[in-house]
């Protein structure tokens, strides 16, 4: 008895091979904390009340916490689509924490 000769794998296609995808994710993750803080400069504007605690100690450490986090997930998906320029993603992921550790400075430094 013979075995049937091993099939050939599919083609890959040219989207699913690392580095050819457009670096959206890559260019979005530099733009989560500037559109972080334009969110809470318009809810601002439309309440006073929660512009007030949005400057408060409490207010600010929640935004620049989101914006960390959401840089770094946005990045992270930036590598996981294989976009074109992997380091993209991940400095606009370190762009998108400096605010959290200009804050966290700010606190050790009681300014």
């Amino acid at each position: 008895m013979s075995r049937p000769a091993p099939s050939m794998p599919p083609s890959v296609s040219t989207s699913r091979v690392p580095g050819t995808r457009a670096p959206l994710l890559g260019v979005g993750s530099f733009l989560v904390a500037p559109a972080m803080f334009a969110l809470a400069y318009a809810v601002g504007l439309a309440s006073p009340e929660v512009g007030q605690w949005l400057l408060s100690n409490a207010g600010i450490s929640l935004g620049v916490l989101g914006a960390s986090i959401l840089g770094v997930i946005v990045g992270l998906g930036s590598r996981v689509r294989g976009e074109r320029w992997p380091w993209l993603g991940t400095a606009g992921a370190v762009f998108s924490s400096l605010p959290l550790g200009l804050f966290l400075l700010g606190m050790i430094l009681k300014l």
